[in-house]
């Protein structure tokens, strides 16, 4: 872990966060009593195949993140913790964890725009679950549903494939994904039901995909075809860790 010295806060993700426009908003002057925190210690974070270099304050990292609060955790009040500097995280996407730096100095996610957009949220949703970061998986699955909902979109079985092999655990984002790949083989198609050949051949794999798909169709059946696309976001939240969502009444669009 590097440290380095002078005003705490805000450090410049921007420098070096490989970001693409559009993804979210910028780091603004508006969000700097959020991030204000006081140490000066940074730590080096390696994202990606690249190995693409974050550096992020480490005491933001802690607050934000129970993994990295246990990961920089001494076992004795005012021991060193021996952290590898940097840290590394090869399987994590670099324009995810740019996202995830954005966040973390206070910028609005704005969501996909498109196809790659849409890859880079679901690994942020994957990064937000390495990490255990409630509030930002949240967050993510609102941008998501979103842009499936604006473009009446569905998950093809690539997307399916991936968010599965990603996580170990059931998950808001595999429910939400397996559900509209479940709504469109019931509700989209014309003429009789049938699976496309890469649905079919994820399937045939068996495992969570599977048995998740079958349980997405019987809840359709029960629950009158609902499309899962609409309805209140905090149906995907987790609130463990943040407060429940405020009951409201729908939007039209919802």
């Amino acid at each position: 872990m590097s440290t380095s010295s002078g005003a705490p806060n805000p450090a410049n993700p921007s420098s070096a966060d490989n970001f693409r426009p559009g993804l979210a908003g910028p780091i603004t002057g508006d969000h700097s009593a959020d991030t204000l925190i006081p140490g000066t210690a940074v730590t080096e974070i390696l994202a990606g195949y690249t190995g693409k270099s974050f550096k992020v304050h480490t005491d933001l990292l802690k607050s934000r993140s129970p993994y990295f609060a246990n990961l920089f955790s001494a076992p004795v009040p005012g021991a060193a913790v021996p952290i590898a500097s940097p840290l590394s995280f090869p399987d994590l996407d670099e324009f995810a964890f740019a996202l995830f730096v954005r966040w973390l100095y206070g910028a609005d996610l704005h969501g996909p725009k498109d196809f790659h957009g849409m890859q880079h949220y679901m690994c942020l949703y994957i990064l937000a679950t390495r990490f255990r970061i409630e509030r930002l998986k949240n967050d993510v699955m609102d941008q998501a549903r979103g842009y499936y909902r604006r473009n009446n979109m569905t998950a093809p079985a690539y997307r399916l494939e991936y968010v599965y092999e990603s996580t170990t655990e059931p998950n808001h984002l595999r429910c939400f994904l397996v559900s509209t790949a479940a709504y469109r083989y019931l509700c989209e198609q014309r003429g009789e039901p049938k699976l496309s050949d890469s649905m079919r051949g994820v399937l045939a794999k068996g495992g969570d995909l599977a048995a998740d798909f079958a349980e997405a169709l019987a809840r359709l059946h029960q629950n009158e075809l609902v499309d899962v696309r609409r309805g209140p976001d905090c149906a995907f939240h987790d609130h463990v860790e943040t407060p429940a969502c405020k009951e409201r009444a729908p939007e039209p669009y919802e």
